[in-house]
């Protein structure tokens, strides 16, 4: 649907400048929110990545520091001498007490370290209050950790409550495996760290909002966490695949907000990550956004008052000239409008005014026209009680035949009635197939009666042919003249008829066993009579379609004569239009 031909030009005008300035303000809008957004996005993350990088070095060296307590403490223990498999009790007694006092020694030293863990076969029992405990190992292999420091020889596990003297505390724990001087794995040596100390250093010396951020071990396995940070597998994955050791990523999420993902692994075992959710980025975007809605929405409302204004200046004239319009044929409907207009208005004012005294003039035409047209529908009237006379002179004839008891008349009257309403046909120059053959099948019965067996007749079409169109009375003159000139003194006849489709062209063949053509029998004959049929046939088809369309008529080899139709397939009667024309001028 064209809204330009539908709607009004003031209503199509005011709506069209204000879509485009919503849209044009709804586009500027968005194009300065994505790149403040951006803007923000890249000076925020940088500065994130100085400050994680920076938090990383720091982290580094304290987790180092405590990996290298716990290498020191397991080659200390190797040269205290300590190992469970010595089958001396004094002297596994002597080491142990030595080992375990090396072991505080670490504690005391570092207020980081809370308290270490020796986990062993066959443990023996020492003070639960005591920094340095050893357990059974057993209980080592049932915990959920245990798998991640299975396959290698030291490890660090994450967040875990431990019991303490001050009750159940959080740590995170460093784990070694331990080995005696004959390489044989005894044991594991577990540093147990606060995990206040850790998120104390991955929280650095921010002030403000708490901020979210994970800490990660070269596995990609969670060590500490500050706030409530969220990274699925697949954001841990993404991170991961990134080569780069510090960056950003604009991560979406399922809700479409999304959150700014900024991580640091410069030099380091570690992975730093912090995540903002990207509300708190584009804040000012977003304000600076809603004030430029603001301000467009007041600029559209003022721009829409003039807007509607010029509208209406516009269109008045077209108004106008639609009411005045509107009072045709009127007398004198144009000579009210405006002359003052002396732009395209004022043409199309006088050209109006021209086009009225035109119409006037027409009008005066047309009445005098009206005039004779009517005369002509009742001459036309008067002309259609003739073939209306000879339906009912017919059809009187058919009832007396009948009250005579003569059966043959009455048949053969109402054969010709049938055959002069299809010869007619309301006017029509072209008609069904199935009609054209109804009248030459009456035209057949009649001769039938007259010639009783001796005449013999076959039509040959398929039902879909019928279908189509054909020129009225092309079929009937060829067989009347089959009976007139092909069957003149001969006591018998035969006439077939068959009607074939090849592709676009129709081919109509009527065949008798008549005594054939004469010679010159194409040749004019100066009377009047005889032989009009065939001709009239052959000049129409001439004249509707022309080449290579027309009659072909031949004598037959066995006796008798082959007349061969050649027409256009005809779906409507419209096809023919043309046609019609062509005929016109040929008559």
């Amino acid at each position: 649907m064209n809204l330009f031909k539908r709607v009004r030009i003031d209503r199509l005008f005011f709506s069209s400048f204000a879509s485009f300035l919503s849209i044009l303000l709804l586009v500027f809008t968005w194009i300065s929110y994505s790149v403040t957004a951006r803007e923000l996005a890249d000076t925020s993350s940088y500065y994130q990545q100085d400050m994680l990088n920076e938090l990383n070095k720091q982290i580094d060296i304290q987790l180092k520091s405590i990996e290298q307590m716990s290498l020191a403490a397991s080659r200390n223990m190797n040269t205290i001498g300590y190992d469970p498999f010595e089958k001396d009790p004094f002297e596994l007694f002597h080491r142990r007490d030595d080992m375990l006092r090396m072991l505080a020694s670490i504690t005391y030293s570092t207020t980081m370290v809370q308290s270490i863990y020796l986990y062993i076969d066959n443990p023996t029992k020492t003070d639960p209050q005591a920094p340095v405990q050893i357990l059974d190992m057993k209980h080592v292999r049932e915990e959920p950790w245990y798998p991640e420091i299975q396959n290698s020889d030291f490890a660090w596990v994450g967040e875990r409550t431990l019991p303490t003297n001050k009750g159940p505390q959080q740590f995170i724990s460093f784990a070694r495996k331990l080995y005696n001087n004959s390489d044989k794995y005894y044991g594991m040596l577990m540093l147990n760290v606060k995990a206040t100390a850790i998120e104390s250093m991955v929280r650095g010396e921010s002030e403000g909002k708490e901020k979210n951020r994970l800490l990660l071990d070269a596995s990609g396995r969670t060590i500490a966490t500050i706030g409530k940070p969220t990274l699925s597998e697949e954001d841990l994955g993404l991170i991961s695949s990134k080569e780069i050791a510090s960056n950003y990523i604009h991560l979406p999420d399922k809700q479409g907000e999304g959150a700014l993902l900024v991580w640091s692994k410069v030099r380091s075992d570690w992975m730093l990550i912090e995540i903002t959710p990207w509300n708190d980025i584009v804040h000012g975007s977003i304000r600076l956004a809603y004030i430029l809605v603001t301000v467009g929405l007041t600029a559209i409302c003022i721009t829409a008052f003039f807007t509607l204004f010029l509208s209406k200046q516009f269109t008045k004239p077209i108004r106008l000239l639609l009411a005045r319009m509107g009072r045709v044929p009127a007398a004198g409907a144009a000579m009210d409008l405006p002359t003052d207009y002396e732009n395209e208005f004022g043409s199309l004012f006088n050209g109006y005014r021209r086009q009225m005294e035109r119409i006037e003039e027409l009008l005066q035409s047309l009445q005098s026209q009206h005039k004779r047209k009517r005369e002509a529908e009742i001459l036309a009237l008067q002309a259609m009680i003739n073939p209306h006379f000879l339906y009912n002179t017919l059809d009187q004839l058919n009832w007396i035949a009948i009250d005579s008891g003569q059966e043959k008349i009455s048949t053969i009257v109402s054969l010709m009635g049938k055959m002069f309403r299809i010869g007619l046909s309301n006017g029509e120059t072209v008609i069904p197939i199935r009609d054209e053959l109804t009248h030459v099948e009456c035209y057949l019965q009649i001769q039938k009666i007259r010639w009783g067996e001796r005449l013999t007749y076959t039509i040959e079409i398929e039902e879909e042919l019928k279908e189509l169109y054909i020129s009225r009375l092309t079929i009937q003159p060829f067989v009347e003249n089959a009976f007139i000139h092909g069957f003149h003194g001969r006591r018998a006849g035969e006439v077939h008829i068959s009607i074939n489709r090849k592709e676009n062209e129709l081919e109509i063949i009527i065949t008798d066993n008549g005594v054939g053509l004469r010679p010159e029998w194409d040749v004019p004959k100066p009377r009047k009579t005889g032989g009009y049929g065939v001709r009239n046939v052959m000049d129409r088809i001439a004249a509707y379609f022309g080449e290579p369309y027309g009659v072909t008529m031949r004598g037959r080899e066995e006796g008798g004569t082959e007349v061969v139709l050649r027409l256009p397939v005809l779906h409507d009667k419209s096809e023919v239009e043309e046609a019609f024309h062509v005929e016109s001028t040929y008559n």
